[in-house]
């Protein structure tokens, strides 16, 4: 991949999640010396961490990094969905993916737990040469147009010739979000939806004390997703494995009304789970009276960045410090791993420094339009499993009724097919604009169309100075 006149450049990344790791792995892989500073300690376990879901169009990216052996050992495959009402939890529809169609996007749905994403990310990460630095506390970040730099709680001052701030949105302070914000006058807006995510992790031997066997014979289908769905509210059940023994596991994501204000994510008790889940299907109270642990996250919209390059130079933000995404959305890993390939993908093709900014500015270009497209795309469309139906869509009825004629379409099928002709059509859809993208073959398409032209007409500006100068050379001989 890299070119003879290669030139490794220093990264600073902030933050250790997945978006930072992903970049850290993307540009590490390629030959870039990367350092990633975290505030936690460790990169193996993750406190409040729960069950994640994978999409095809990451998972692609990971197995292609070398990890698809970790991570398929570590995860379950899914295998589908089935819909239920959220009231009763009578089944109105249900559709499994066919292996062909998977194959169309190279990679898998996968559903697993977060600390263990995490911890294989960073394992290949520091296999590549990536050096992860816990316990770093950023206490500010100094934009510059050669050498930009990090401050640390202790002082420390980490320079680099890009700084990356992957340090998020959801958790305070987020520092490069916040400098980027400040810098482009754009106002950093938090609005409370009104909604809140329960992630809730059980052990699998909860699924026992349910009396509805058929239910249970449902919930145990290896990979298969389960959505209760109504009008704003709604909850997603799906196995996942332990982190250190791999023992079973079940993840629970319930979505519910929130008058609290407060925005602060946090562990929650089971009681205010328990409050939540008033009025809905009696076999999912009952599971949630065995929860282990519950992580309450208050579902807050927040805008994209303008621009996710710092006016002043080579600091730049990327996945949810740039593009803030619903909680829990399955998009939200997507789109993390998918700027960070973009990113690798481009800086491959680094030689000279003056290359820098024209790749930074190239990112957003390539990759802002690409997100909000893909959650415009997923709105409506079942196949998208992004969130519960009704959930996304609460503030559009057409939308919200148009999930709901997806579902019924599905119960109108048998053997769990892909259902009528509207179904297949908006299942291709999904597979085609979301998961089947490669943000690697855009990078490389950027740099056919865009970055060779400027690396001809760079050359041409060097002839032209050498041109002149040889030639004043030669005037002032004759003279």
């Amino acid at each position: 991949m890299r070119t003879p006149d290669f030139l490794p450049i220093e990264f600073v990344i902030i933050g250790g999640a997945i978006s930072g790791l992903s970049a850290a792995i993307a540009l590490s892989r390629v030959g870039h010396k990367v350092t990633v500073l975290e505030v936690m300690d460790t990169f193996h376990d993750t406190p409040m961490g729960a069950g994640c879901r994978i999409p095809p169009n990451a998972s692609k990216l990971y197995y292609r990094w070398g990890m698809q052996e970790r991570l398929r050992s570590a995860s379950v495959k899914s295998r589908g969905i089935l819909f239920a009402q959220y009231d009763d939890g009578s089944v109105v529809g249900s559709h499994e993916w066919e292996e062909e169609v998977l194959e169309e996007t190279g990679g898998d749905f996968l559903l697993m737990h977060y600390s263990d994403l995490r911890r294989i990310l960073a394992e290949s990460a520091e296999e590549h040469g990536a050096t992860l630095r816990g316990g770093c506390q950023v206490v500010s970040i100094e934009p510059d147009s050669k050498r930009p730099y990090v401050t640390l709680a202790t002082g420390e001052v980490v320079t680099a010739d890009v700084v990356i701030g992957a340090d998020g949105c959801h958790v305070p302070p987020y520092h490069c979000r916040r400098i980027i914000l400040e810098a482009l006058g754009q106002e950093d807006k938090e609005t409370p939806t009104g909604m809140q995510l329960f992630n809730v992790l059980l052990p699998e031997s909860a699924l026992n004390q349910l009396d509805d066997k058929e239910l249970v014979s449902q919930l145990r289908q290896t990979g298969k997703v389960f959505t209760w769905f109504g009008p704003g509210y709604g909850a997603l059940g799906f196995p996942v494995k332990e982190p250190t023994s791999g023992e079973p596991l079940f993840t629970l994501f319930v979505y519910a009304s929130r008058a609290d204000k407060n925005m602060t994510i946090a562990n929650a008790g089971r009681e205010e789970l328990l409050e939540s889940l008033k009025g809905c299907d009696p076999r999912l109270m009952q599971l949630a009276q065995h929860a282990q642990a519950i992580v309450c996250i208050p579902m807050v919209e927040r805008p994209f960045l303008e621009d996710w390059v710092h006016p002043q130079g080579r600091v730049m933000a990327i996945g949810e410090a740039a593009h803030p995404i619903p909680a829990g959305s399955i998009y939200a890993l997507g789109m993390a791993a998918g700027d960070g390939a973009v990113l690798g993908r481009l800086f491959s093709h680094l030689h000279r420094k003056d290359q820098i900014d024209a790749f930074l500015n190239a990112v957003p270009e390539i990759r802002a339009e690409r997100v909000e497209r893909v959650l415009r795309a997923a709105l409506g469309n079942i196949f998208a499993v992004s969130l519960p139906p009704g959930i996304a869509e609460a503030h559009d009825r057409a939308l919200r009724e148009r999930a709901e004629r997806g579902i019924k379409d599905l119960g109108t099928t048998n053997g769990g097919g892909a259902g009528t002709g509207q179904t297949s059509e908006e299942m291709m859809a999904a597979i085609e604009r979301i998961f089947a993208y490669d943000p690697e073959d855009e990078a490389d398409n950027w740099w056919v169309q865009w970055g060779l032209m400027q690396e001809r007409a760079a050359r041409m500006v060097v002839s032209d100075a050498v041109t002149v100068h040889v030639n004043e050379d030669l005037q002032e001989e004759s003279d």
